[in-house]
């Protein structure tokens, strides 16, 4: 049995990996802004949940010497739109959280630091598929915060040994997202609102497409890295690739697990210039060969099985 702590593990793709961990014997500590009431009912009791902001050196400081984790999953981060609103806070969050996370585990000794980052650190012109080590830059404050954090976590492999490794998500779909929780949010709202029997409203236009990875699929990346042989591998960033959908093609994914579902189309010009000229980076196909080599990475869900897992996850009260 294990001890892991994952940052913003109150979060979509935190939940999950936290059902992970637990389902297999591990301790699970929580470290994350967000009260008790913000975690599932399932988590609440089995979990460890510390209040901290990343940003606050000696809140993460007393975090991970306080629980002693073998491996700190770092999720936390601030998201666009907030991250391009108010950079002061995402340059705090993102990449001083990330140091602070760093540094902390170097000096407490934690076994593996395994972090969350994105195709948002590619720029917006991309060949398809995307290759690993393409050149990274990043149109958004929040693409160049998680650049600087891939850096980081290299430099401190390289000049401690820290053993850091990590991935790079697409859009990721699943429940518990939030509005401003990230451009591409609607995605996820779309079909947990209809679930719920509530109204939706779409911004951008049916042809968008983007690729995504289902939020079971990118918490079990997390767990997979984190318990793979060093020695294999090849890199400390690992790109991912998932599935692709147009916006009518989730659309019409939703109606399919949920007849009645009441959706509308109302575009918004400034959302839809935000997606076609912020978000090229999770339209193209990541080329993720080294993950599959390395650590045996495949996904498990396409959009029709990730929509219909995620509309009963919710009419269940698994979000």
């Amino acid at each position: 049995m294990g001890k892991g702590l994952i940052t913003g593990g109150a979060g979509m793709v935190g939940r999950q990996l936290a059902r992970l961990l637990l389902a297999r014997g591990d301790e699970v500590v929580i470290l994350d802004v967000a009260p008790a009431a913000k975690l599932p009912a399932d988590l609440r009791e089995r979990v460890t949940l510390v209040r901290g902001d990343l940003s606050n050196w000696a809140q993460v400081m007393d975090a991970v010497a306080g629980n002693t984790p073998e491996t700190i999953y770092h999720i936390g981060a601030l998201m666009p739109p907030a991250s391009e609103q108010n950079h002061t806070a995402a340059w705090g969050i993102n990449v001083d959280g990330t140091m602070h996370i760093l540094e902390t585990a170097r000096l407490f000794g934690v076994r593996t630091v395994v972090y969350s980052s994105t195709t948002a650190t590619f720029p917006t012109e991309l060949p398809e598929p995307v290759p690993n080590d393409y050149a990274q830059h990043p149109v958004t404050l929040y693409g160049v915060t998680k650049v600087c954090s891939e850096r980081l976590g290299e430099y401190y492999y390289r000049r401690y040994g820290l053993d850091f490794r990590a991935v790079r998500f697409l859009s990721i779909l699943g429940p518990g997202r939030v509005p401003g929780a990230g451009w591409s949010a609607y995605t996820s709202l779309v079909i947990e609102e209809c679930a719920r029997g509530n109204p939706y409203t779409v911004k951008v236009n049916e042809s968008l497409r983007l690729r995504f990875i289902y939020v079971k699929d990118a918490a079990l990346s997390l767990v997979k890295l984190g318990d793979a042989d060093g020695r294999s591998l090849s890199t400390r960033v690992y790109n991912l690739d998932g599935f692709s959908a147009s916006t009518r093609e989730l659309v019409d994914a939703v109606k399919a697990n949920v007849p009645h579902a009441r959706i509308t189309w109302e575009l918004d010009p400034e959302y839809q210039r935000v997606m076609d000229t912020q978000y090229g980076n999770i339209q193209r196909r990541m080329d993720d060969s080294l993950a599959r080599e390395d650590w045996a990475w495949e996904t498990s869900y396409t959009l029709t099985g990730a929509v219909r897992d995620f509309v009963e996850d919710v009419r269940q009260g698994r979000t």
